[in-house]
Formats: C-alpha cells, structure tokens, sequence
C-alpha cells in the first residue's frame, strides 16, 4: 500500500514535470508541492526519500529545458523541496510526541475520564468501535512489538502504526501500553 502510494505521487510529480515542459511560458512547479508534502508526511523515511531524489531529478530537467525562466525554476525547486523537508521535521516530530505521550501516565486525578457514567460496562462498545487494523495493530503492541517491528509485520509505516495505536488509545479510552496489555483479553474477544 505504502509503494502504491509513493508511485502515485511520483507520477503526479511527473504529471507536473510534462506540464512545466509544455508550458513554457507559465511556471507550473509549484504544483509539485502537493504529491511531495504527501509524500514526506505519510511515507516511511526510505520511500519520502525516493520520491524527493525524483523530485528534485524532475526539478533538474525542467531547469533544463526551461531555459527562459532558470532563476526562477532554481528558486521555486528551492522553495518546495525545503517546505516539502519541513514538513518532514513537522511530521517525525510529531509522531515522536505522539508516541512518547503513550507512555505517559496523568498525574492528575481528574484527568483520567471514568470508564462508564452510568455504571454500566461500555467497554464492549468501545472494543467494537476500533476498525480491523486497530484491532491488529492494538494486539501486536499488546504482544510487545515495537511500531517499527508492527509495521513491518503489517507491511505499513511505523508512523502508520503510531496513528492506528493513537486512535485506539482514544476510542478505548486509555493513556498507556500497560492498559492496552491489561485489555488483552478483551481485545482477543471476536470483533
């Protein structure tokens, strides 16, 4: 799924590229941005890195042949693979939060939401609320794999899996690994 994705994003890359070449008076590069933002905030590391090594081949060539508007070719490849690389730091930083608030245990009381209101079990309803990769990803962590060790397994990005468990943790209403472990047998029930 991950390599669909990054071919899908090449071609719009090369998508752009033929529309930069025949429109040579018009600069159309910035429309680049789009697949390569994507890129770098959905794929794993190796993949975004495939896909802005084509971008910046596909910025090369239409430095290239576009000869009357090169500075300003220069400075919009420049300005798109640099936003494109923020936007990378942005995602990874992110995920790293994400994952590290997992662990995370509230000090407070009050910040943990009670599991019922009206004294009724819920949290049936809240096992049958995750989707089936929820589910999947929730088991093998429970297991104690790691989200690299989950994504290769489940041939998905580790930030992928980082999502997946961050959603779980809210619909099961959980703030930690321990808990989700402690819902194991829970989660072993039929979806």
């Amino acid at each position: 799924m991950e390599l669909l994705f990054a071919g899908l994003c090449v071609a719009l890359l090369g998508a752009v590229l033929v529309a930069e070449m025949l429109t040579p008076d018009v600069v159309v590069g910035a429309f680049a941005l789009l697949p390569l933002l994507a890129a770098m905030w959905v794929l794993s590391s190796r993949l975004a890195m495939l896909v802005a090594i084509v971008a910046t081949l596909f910025f090369g060539a239409a430095f290239a042949v576009d000869s009357a508007n090169r500075m300003t070719e220069i400075l919009l490849s420049v300005a798109v693979l640099a936003t494109a690389f923020m936007g990378r730091l942005y995602a990874t930083g992110l995920a790293s939060v994400l994952s590290s608030r997992r662990h995370m245990r509230p000090t407070i009381k009050s910040w943990v939401t009670p599991a019922t209101l009206d004294g009724t079990d819920r949290s049936s309803y809240r096992l049958e609320s995750l989707t089936r990769r929820e589910l999947e990803v929730s088991r093998l962590a429970a297991e104690g794999y790691s989200a690299a060790e989950i994504g290769r397994r489940l041939n998905i990005g580790a930030r992928t899996v980082e999502s997946h468990l961050a959603s779980a943790y809210s619909k099961l209403r959980i703030r930690s690994r321990l808990e989700l472990i402690r819902m194991v047998t829970r989660l072993d029930t039929p979806h």
